[in-house]
């Protein structure tokens, strides 16, 4: 199943299993990426709520499902993503405030070190029976020596409307990755996301002038993701400023 697509000058995708991949891989920069974790089940399933539950446009609304299949563990993929990591690069690692816990304790058992926990408004709530979830979390680590963003004063909250570019259920927007791949890397430098979905990490990393490696397992989502890649490509960010040189890049 393994399949490799070089969609533009330091722009490398790959269908298969991240497992089997990472350590096939050179060195990189810096890893963003929002992996598979398992999901509650909290929401009201309609067809089983006729009298309560929700109404009006979410009255047909069910998340008793989970919405993507999760059948790896952070144990499985973590010590790879720190081993193909240069020294001294950071890492942000999508999750759920379920999940924080149990993704932070294998992050730290894989040798990473934590920055902080950054959040993301949705500014969109996610229908329960509890609390209506509106944000999502990122722990943002390092691995060797820490450094400090390219910008100071960002803050570990921002927020951005979701809006779906693609048909992956668990789509991120691109400016938010855009913010965590500028503090964390230079124009030219490679970035790593072992769950690349329907790539908008990359697409963020290409229009920021960032090399980029994905991988993904489910071929229709790869399929995606090579389009969108190919398109962002066509179109950099014209405002962010070139790959250094050899020679720059080392006085940086």
């Amino acid at each position: 199943m393994n399949r490799v697509e070089t969609i533009a000058e330091g722009v490398t995708l790959h269908l298969g299993d991240c497992r089997e991949i990472l350590p096939t891989l050179g060195k990189v920069d810096a890893a963003v990426t929002d992996p598979p974790y398992l999901v509650s089940k909290g929401g009201f399933a309609s067809n089983l709520q006729p009298e309560g539950g929700f109404g009006g446009w979410m009255k047909d609304y069910g998340n008793q499902g989970d919405i993507v299949t999760c059948d790896i563990s952070f144990d499985d993929w973590l010590p790879a993503v720190f081993a193909a990591l240069r020294d001294s690069s950071q890492a942000y690692f999508m999750t759920n405030g379920r999940n924080i816990k149990a993704m932070q304790s294998s992050a730290e058992a894989a040798g990473f070190r934590l920055h902080t926990i950054l959040v993301w408004d949705k500014r969109a709530a996610l229908p329960n029976k509890y609390y209506q979830n509106v944000t999502e979390f990122a722990l943002f680590m390092f691995k060797g020596k820490a450094f400090t963003i390219h910008d100071p004063s960002s803050k570990n909250l921002v927020s951005f409307f979701q809006r779906d570019d693609s048909e992956h259920p668990t789509e991120k927007p691109v400016p938010l990755m855009e913010v965590w791949i500028k503090n964390s890397s230079r124009a030219g430098d490679i970035i790593l996301d072992p769950f690349m979905g329907s790539g908008t990490t990359g697409v963020a990393a290409v229009r920021a002038r960032r090399q980029f490696i994905g991988i993904e397992i489910e071929p229709k989502y790869f399929d995606i993701a090579c389009r969108r890649l190919a398109e962002a490509a066509r179109q950099p960010d014209m405002f962010v400023a070139a790959p250094p040189s050899k020679q720059e890049a080392f006085e940086l």
